[in-house]
């Protein structure tokens, strides 16, 4: 018998009843413009400087619209945004104590405030939100991977995270954004990682995070970006942010707005290009005046980025002791639809590829990941908005890190691989679940921990 107790509130039980019953017999239970179809797409902490047009939609809202008032705030220039999700899962066999199962919980919330609607600052936004984690990690207890299968830890506790302004200029071709938020918003991420349960991919390349203090949510920094859109299909990305001994320190709650003298910074530089290959004529809703709705041309989106990344601050630890001033490295992107069901559709199969590249084996713990995945959406008849997945990574692991780590009479950390097998059935416009599948290969990279299978699901509402 599972209670959820204090694990989580009373009003997250329908939203991860369901999972509970698919999966409690297995495991004892332990202390781009986006269309209303596909808002989940984004991951919360990007959505949540999406300016859009048009008005509330309240079909899309669990809560709906408070009795009209969340429809009049967007109108004035408000915009209410909240977020829960969850994951519950845990090992059947394998890893370092197999039969153990925990639910992790991420809350996000925030106002987003229409400068243009609310004192006719042209192009202004300005943006405050806050987070609250709650869970027990299984990775550490019972996996002993490297990498995290459950991508809402870190950070177990309230936070205050988002407080930016964003500015757009040049006839929206410039974007500058300043205040606290984190790299991971704007820098080193895809849609496409968010379908993924295991923090290996979930939110950026993970060697990323490992290897550099890049910062990333739930944890903010004092940080300046800009964003240039010389064209539709070309993007610049320039960011600086604060580099610090407490940056990743949950005591905090994200209120320590401090800069210190020690304090370093981390530059980072990404370049994309967002191209459309194949593109046909497509009739779209608008018509040319004359009674008929004029054609435009549509292809297969594909979405490439690559990045470096080069942070000055004097205690990067070496793992044979003593500290590094600097660290550095590369990560790169790509995205490609390569089967359109339709001409001009969103369903159909997408493949991406990501892979980081820090080649200070003294300081980072994998200096070389890859990931690829297989993203389908609508891939059966009548779940046209569901989403299947099937991802895999593969981490090396850095020599210097496996001698520092090294239990006499075992094998040496090499490398750890991750399969996972998901799929996303949007319930409503405002509700998913996504059962999900993970094989953990080699778990912490020496081979002495069992191969691990861990099963489960995520779950979230658009508040």
């Amino acid at each position: 018998m599972i209670c959820l107790g204090s694990k989580i509130e009373f009003s997250r039980g329908c939203a991860i009843a369901f999972v509970l019953v698919l999966t409690s017999a297995a495991f004892g239970q332990d202390a781009i413009p986006i269309s209303r179809t596909n808002r989940s797409i984004l991951q919360p902490e990007e959505e949540a400087q999406i300016q859009r047009p048009s008005g509330f939609i309240a079909a899309d809202h669990m809560l709906v619209d408070w009795g009209g008032w969340r429809e009049r705030l967007f109108a004035a220039g408000v915009e209410v945004f909240a977020f829960d999700n969850s994951i519950y899962n845990g090992n059947v066999s394998g890893g370092i104590h197999p039969g153990h199962a925990t639910i992790v919980n991420d809350a996000f919330a925030g106002l987003k405030f229409d400068l243009e609607k609310l004192f006719s600052w042209k192009g202004g936004l300005f943006v405050v939100s806050g987070i609250d984690r709650a869970g027990e990690d299984l990775t550490r207890k019972y996996v002993g991977s490297i990498y995290s299968v459950q991508q809402m830890v870190g950070g177990q506790r309230p936070f205050l995270y988002q407080v930016f302004l964003e500015q757009k200029l040049a006839d929206k071709k410039v974007t500058l954004k300043l205040g606290r938020f984190s790299a991971s918003d704007d820098f080193n991420a895809s849609p496409f990682y968010g379908y993924s349960l295991n923090n290996g991919i979930d939110g950026d390349i993970r060697n990323v995070l490992f290897d550099t203090r890049f910062s990333a949510y739930p944890f903010p920094v004092w940080a300046a970006a800009l964003f240039y859109y010389p064209s539709p299909e070309f993007n610049v990305k320039l960011g600086l942010f604060q580099t610090s001994k407490d940056m990743f320190d949950n005591t905090e709650h994200g209120l320590d707005w401090s800069i210190r003298g020690e304090d370093g910074y981390t530059a980072i530089a990404q370049f994309g290009w967002t191209p459309q290959f194949f593109k046909q004529p497509v009739t779209s809703g608008a018509s040319d005046g004359k009674g008929t709705a004029a054609p435009v041309l549509k292809g297969m989106p594909g979405h490439y980025h690559i990045g470096v990344t080069f942070s000055q601050w004097d205690f990067y630890p070496r793992f044979s002791g003593g500290f590094e001033d600097h660290s550095y490295g590369f990560y790169v992107h790509g995205d490609q639809m390569v089967y359109q069901e339709t001409p001009g559709s969103d369903q159909g199969l997408y493949v991406f590829v990501a892979s980081g590249y820090y080649p200070q084996t003294e300081i980072s713990i994998v200096p070389f990941q890859v990931n690829a995945g297989l993203h389908y959406k609508g891939l059966f008849p009548g779940r046209d908005d569901d989403r299947t997945v099937l991802h895999f990574i593969y981490g090396d692991l850095s020599g210097d890190y496996a001698r520092s780590v090294h239990v006499p009479g075992r094998h040496f950390a090499d490398s750890e691989k991750v399969l996972e097998f998901g799929h996303r059935f949007q319930v409503t416009k405002w509700s998913y679940i996504q059962p999900d599948l993970q094989y953990v290969i080699d778990p912490g990279g020496t081979g002495d921990i069992p191969n691990a299978v861990v099963i489960g699901a995520q779950m979230g509402v658009t508040l």
